[in-house]
């Protein structure tokens, strides 16, 4: 086979790979409460956080509801299922489990990411693929694909641009053209989802109430302790503020019932403590209380 004849097989070769998106969506009722397990694959682990990362906002412009990764990676780190990120398997995590402990409706599980490229005399091809499903409690797939974007050059693909294309290779592989492969791909798969109708979610629920503080001798003589108590969601996150002097104490909490206490020099005035509550999908609610 000639080399002309040999580039334009490689030509019509990558053509023939650009393609929709193949997918597979049930007829069980969309998830409302979604968690994104951290990704799983070949690829470098900081593009799988930008898969995640872009993930979450696309599926939060879908209507759905996103458990924050903090939350989510915490959660799976203390039900012994996530040891190391660069290693983790999100097919092993079992999805009842998971569903139950996130508090949603459906966990999406990404598996088998991974890159590649080759460069034939100026053909050169660059793709970024993996498989992507949305598992319902009950670990049947709601939503799944097997989904590769990739980017083409050459002098038959780009006819009059040999120079640019050229200049191109050099810049092969650079984290900016994984990046936008990554951006292509998540646009690409979350397209084919379909879309909550606006509020639907409904107003989220109040996660403070009956805020008390107190104060007590401190650890240390000629000490004094503020402590701070409060009723809340039992999956927010707490903390409180004395005035500007003192931000962000965490409260600890057990079953719904957070305290959290500060030893400050006894006699030290405070006019003004602020409680701050986050839940696991990014909501926050503060109050305040003045001494």
């Amino acid at each position: 086979m000639t080399g002309q004849r040999r580039i334009a097989l490689l030509a019509c070769v990558a053509t023939a790979a650009c393609g929709g998106v193949s997918y597979q969506l049930s007829d069980a009722a969309p998830p409302r409460t979604v968690a994104i397990l951290p990704v799983g694959g070949a690829v470098d682990l900081r593009v799988r956080e930008l898969v995640r990362s872009l993930l979450q906002s696309q599926l939060q412009e879908r209507g759905m509801l996103l458990v924050e990764s903090s939350f989510t990676d915490r959660v799976l780190t203390e039900s012994g299922w996530l040891h190391d990120p660069a290693t983790f398997d999100p097919a092993a995590v079992p999805v009842a489990d998971a569903c139950q402990r996130l508090h949603v409706d459906a966990v999406v599980v990404g598996t088998k990411f991974d890159e590649s490229s080759f460069n034939v005399y100026i053909i050169r091809r660059h793709a970024f693929g993996g498989s992507l499903r949305v598992a319902l409690a009950d670990g049947k797939a709601w939503w799944r694909t097997d989904h590769t974007v990739s980017h083409f050059g050459g002098l038959l693909l780009q006819s009059g641009q040999v120079f640019s294309e050229l200049a191109a290779q050099t810049a092969h592989g650079t984290p900016m053209e994984t990046v936008a492969l990554v951006d292509g791909f998540v646009g690409e798969v979350t397209a084919t989802l379909p879309r909550r109708a606006q509020g639907e979610l409904g107003k989220p629920v109040p996660m403070l109430r009956e805020l008390t503080v107190r104060r007590q001798a401190g650890a240390d003589a000629g000490s004094e302790r503020i402590v701070v108590s409060a009723v809340g969601s039992a999956d927010a996150e707490l903390r409180f503020d004395l005035d500007d002097q003192v931000l962000g104490v965490p409260m600890r909490g057990i079953a719904g019932s957070f305290v959290g206490a500060r030893d400050l020099p006894a006699g030290t005035t405070v006019t003004r403590v602020v409680v701050h509550a986050r839940d696991p999908f990014g909501f926050e609610e503060l109050q305040e209380v003045r001494e």
